[in-house]
Formats: structure tokens, sequence, C-alpha cells
């Protein structure tokens, strides 16, 4: 019996050499960061800023390669099928990791049971505009406006199912509203219709509207984070004004589920690291986001949560892409 359980623990052992082995390894060659939105947009920069920084403390080169289409769920599918060996990560999100599954009846992955969470590296929250001809010039008359306008108050979003349109939807239901929803091809598109009246507000990415604020277009009545916004700190955020809404956009990297933990624990110490360059933090205020490095456990735990809320969400706006 003794020499069975000898036997037993020695296979044990071998059984676990490879996993153990792989993160002592690690990484020895290029890592692969899939960035399942388009070049030069506000993810695909924060993506880039990234890799460059964390090849330092990483120890190897990451090249990022964006993989487009059906938002963010064709790079996530590929990402998420994978080889489970640290050397393809996914900058995955909201849209990918929180609405897909609400919105896409034909998703082809499941964003808990295909992933592990490493960590989180971003949030962006929105902000909530009119345009700055508009007689609404606080919040507490855009929330006077909301519960008596009805159907004839309408909002750009950056099309059906992106963050713009499920936070005003979330806003929607928080003050008993029910806005027209209007949306465009792009947040581009969105806030050219905010300028030139077509709509009465939207609920933005800051990079979006930044630009348009400064120069005196638009008008910001709130902004959606838990905190106030390094871009707009004097803006009340809705939460501290007594509506209970949270909407950052958060982005974080996703490994292929049974990626070792050695090695998941090897990407979010070096994302630390890399997160501590004030290049980096710079260059990712000025578009809007601010970093936000959580390790594994925090970041599954909140994308569990996150996951919750918009089924909600979704589920009471009766959205359905496909």
């Amino acid at each position: 019996m003794g020499m069975y359980t000898r036997r037993e623990s020695l296979l044990a052992l071998g059984l676990c050499v490879p996993s153990w082995a792989a993160a002592q390894d690690y990484p020895n060659r290029p890592v692969r960061l899939v960035v399942p939105f388009p070049p030069g947009g506000v993810v695909d920069i924060s993506g880039r800023l990234l890799a460059e920084e964390l090849a330092r403390p990483l120890g190897a080169t990451v090249v990022v390669e964006n993989k487009v289409g059906a938002g963010g769920t064709i790079g996530a599918e590929q990402a998420a099928r994978a080889p489970a060996d640290g050397y393809t990560l996914l900058l995955g999100g909201a849209a990918t990791h929180a609405f897909a599954p609400w919105v896409y009846k034909a998703l082809r992955y499941d964003p808990t049971k295909d992933f592990v969470a490493i960590t989180q590296f971003t949030e962006g929250p929105l902000a909530l505009c009119v345009n700055a001809s508009s007689p609404v010039r606080t919040l507490d008359d855009f929330v006077r406006l909301m519960k008596t306008g009805g159907a004839a108050l309408n909002y750009a979003s950056n099309g059906n199912g992106t963050y713009p349109h499920l936070s005003v939807e979330l806003l929607s239901q928080a003050l008993g509203a029910k806005p027209l929803h209007v949306p465009y091809p792009g947040g581009a598109q969105a806030i050219t219709a905010l300028i030139a009246g077509e709509v009465q507000f939207s609920q933005n990415h800051i990079p979006v509207v930044q630009a348009h604020v400064k120069s005196g277009r638009l008008r910001v009545l709130a902004t959606t984070g838990t905190t106030r916004s390094q871009a707009f700190p004097d803006v009340p955020t809705l939460k501290e004004s007594g509506i209970d809404v949270v909407a950052s956009a958060w982005f974080g990297l996703f490994a292929p589920a049974g990626t070792p933990a050695a090695v998941v624990e090897r990407i979010h110490q070096a994302t630390a690291v890399a997160a501590r360059s004030p290049a980096l933090r710079e260059k990712l205020a000025a578009q809007g986001d601010e970093v936000l490095v959580e390790g594994p456990a925090r970041f599954q735990a909140f994308q569990v949560a996150e996951l919750e809320k918009w089924r909600r969400v979704i589920s009471d706006a009766g959205i359905k892409l496909n």
C-alpha cells in the first residue's frame, strides 16, 4: 500500500512538472496580444501602450494583433480557442465579457468558462453631454426633462449594443424614463448629430467628446464613474448626485481557460509594473482612461458582477443583435 501511494505521489508530481516547468520558462518567445477592435481606435491605442510597456517586465516582445468584428466577439472567440500557454492574451472589455452573451444569441464562447481573468487594466467613465446651446444647463434640469419628456426626448449612441447605448438604458431604467434611441455608425457620427441638433443628448466616451467640450460646442452634465473623472474634475458623477448608475468602459487582460496559474500571476505582476509608467498613465489620461490594475481574483469577481448587471439592463431593454 505504501509503495502504491508513493507511486501515485510520483505520478502526480510528474503530471505537475510540465505546468510548473512552463511557468518557470515563460516567456521564451513573443507574446501575442489580441485587440478585438480596429487599429487607431481608443482600445487599440491602449493595447499598444500596454504592449510596449509590458515587454520590459515580462522579458519578451508583445505583438498586437487586431482581430476585428461583431463588437469585439470575433477576436475574443479566436483568443479563447488559442493554446492555454500564456502566449495569446486578449484585451477584453465589457463588450466582449459583459454584454456579448446577452446581445448575441449565437455567441461561440463563454466569457467565464472559456477564459481566465488576469487583471483589469483601465476604466473609462462616460460623459453625459448636451449641445452647448441646450436650455438643459445642469444635471437637475436633465433629470426633470427625462422624467417629463417621454419619447419626445432622443439621444445618440455609437450603435446598437455599444456602451453609449447600454449606459443610457441603465440611466433610463434608474430614472423611470424612456427616451428614443438613435443609433449612429460610431462615436464621431453620434457627436456630429448632437452638435447639429439632430438629437438632444449623448452619454459617450470621453475621448469622443473632449475636444468638443473644450471648444465650447458641448456641455458635460455628469460623468458615469465611481469617482470624478480626471478629464472633468469639476463635473459631478451620477452616483454622487443620487442616481444609482455606474458605467465605466473597462478593459483588462484575459487568457484562454487552462492557462497555468503561475503564468497568469506572472502576467499580472508584469502589468502592475508596466502600469506604473508615467508616460503610459499620461497618454491614457489624455484619452479619458484611468489605470486600474486588479489581480486575477478581484478582476474575475468584478467581471461576473458586470455580467449580471448588464444582463438585467439588456433583458429589460429587450436588446438583441442577432
